[in-house]
């Protein structure tokens, strides 16, 4: 099971590495703290009956709240629903930074854009959210802004150090998502519909 207060903490703490990410990564840091708070709200609300991810999209379900795996916006499903993609999108992004001789950001942003967000987004958000990601910086500065140090003093060990942080998040978020959008599957959650 999904701690619900270490998840939420969790996210928090993601939100800050998000901040650092510069303006590429505005719009997402932004989507993250607004779904965040829409759990948050319910988990304050009843933390005892949303010990667990489970729990809380049982508590949430069993309100009548959705209609099926239509769900209610704002609610706390339809931020975790969101949360979760937006976490498959940047782990995509972060696995792709970690080989020197992978793609650029850019074009691993817009990868991983097109498989975790796109089928989801409306028009509108297929027009914004690319534009943004046209901001991507060079492999390079994107990691010294996650590393939290200077483009210059970036060397290979660094680079070696953040890497392997990078990875880390990766190799943490895959299971978690797996669990994360099965619990969605099994509870009926998983709305597919464009926003």
């Amino acid at each position: 099971e999904i701690d619900t207060a270490k998840l939420l903490k969790a996210c928090r703490a993601h939100l800050e590495l998000m901040r650092s990410g510069g303006s590429a990564l505005c719009l997402v840091a932004k989507d993250l703290e607004s779904n965040l708070l829409k759990v948050e709200a319910l988990y304050k609300k009843s933390p005892m009956e949303c010990k667990t991810l489970t729990s809380l999209l049982e508590l949430e379900r069993e309100s009548n709240l959705h209609n099926g795996n239509i769900l209610h916006d704002p609610s706390a499903s339809m931020g975790l629903l969101w949360i979760r993609r937006s976490l498959a999108f940047q782990s995509h992004l972060f696995q792709s930074l970690v080989s020197s001789d992978g793609q650029p950001p850019k074009d691993a942003a817009y990868e991983a854009y097109n498989e975790h967000l796109w089928p989801y987004h409306g028009w509108m958000l297929r027009t914004v959210f690319p534009a943004s990601l046209s901001q991507m910086p060079h492999r390079e500065v994107f990691l010294s802004k996650f590393g939290e140090v200077d483009a210059e003093e970036l060397d290979h060990v660094a680079v070696h150090k953040i890497c392997k942080k990078l990875m880390a998040l990766v190799t943490t978020l895959e299971p978690l998502l797996m669990y994360w959008k099965g619990s969605f599957l099994k509870l009926n959650l998983e709305d597919e519909r464009r926003v």
